[in-house]
């Protein structure tokens, strides 16, 4: 199963796209492409064209901003008109937390932009979960 990633305002993307792709690869996903967002409309606009093309999205970095600029609060805007079917807080003991969200057939995963804690995020609860849901479709 395909899936994507959109980088928001991250830094370490070479290495966070080698480290996500390592992970997933065992889940039974495979990045099919990448994007970019600097801001909270552009990550907008990249994550409804992801979902246009594939049911599982990234979304790496800006976990750790304070203000409106936050991947939380620009999801948390973006989804509060829309029913979503769960929605999981995927715990890191390294630092920032991920996030998992999903509508119907669809998965947002908010991952922190740091190698070794996006490798941490991955290998908790979300593997199973992830692995579990690229098995059923």
């Amino acid at each position: 199963m395909n899936c994507r990633i959109v980088f928001y305002s991250a830094k370490k993307t070479s290495y966070c796209e080698k480290a996500l792709k390592k992970c997933v690869s065992g889940m039974g996903l495979n990045v099919k492409t990448a994007a970019y967002a600097v801001d909270g409309q552009t990550l907008g606009v990249q994550v409804i064209e992801a979902f246009a093309d594939c049911d599982v999205v990234f979304v790496v970095g800006g976990l750790d901003f304070g203000d409106r600029r936050s991947v939380k609060t620009v999801i948390s805007n973006a989804v509060k008109y829309i029913e979503t079917d769960e929605c999981k807080k995927l715990n890191n003991n390294l630092g920032n937390d991920g996030y998992l969200l999903r509508a119907g057939c669809q998965i947002l995963v908010l991952l922190p932009d740091e190698p070794e804690q996006l490798e941490a995020v991955l290998s908790g609860c979300a593997a199973d979960y992830l692995s579990a849901y690229a098995k059923s479709a």
